[in-house]
């Protein structure tokens, strides 16, 4: 069973594209993999009203920029 159903975080900058600070939020833990997420998991997000939706994918239909650096 999960231990915490809310986790708080922070939205940091990062270096973006021109090294033009961009927000990024980080998830990590093991509660991640107690909620079924793995490590190399393909994911899909939804952006509905001020909130963000992380879902896994089945099938990865869409190969993201990290995804093919690390195929290669």
């Amino acid at each position: 069973m999960l231990k915490k159903e809310y986790r708080y975080m922070k939205v940091y900058n990062q270096s973006g594209y021109h090294y033009k600070p961009t927000p990024t939020i980080t998830l990590k833990g093991s509660w991640l993999k107690e909620l079924g997420f793995e490590s190399g998991m393909s994911l899909t997000v939804k952006c509905k009203e001020g909130q963000l939706i992380i879902m896994p994918r089945e099938a990865a239909d869409y190969t993201d920029g990290a995804e093919k650096q690390q195929a290669t």
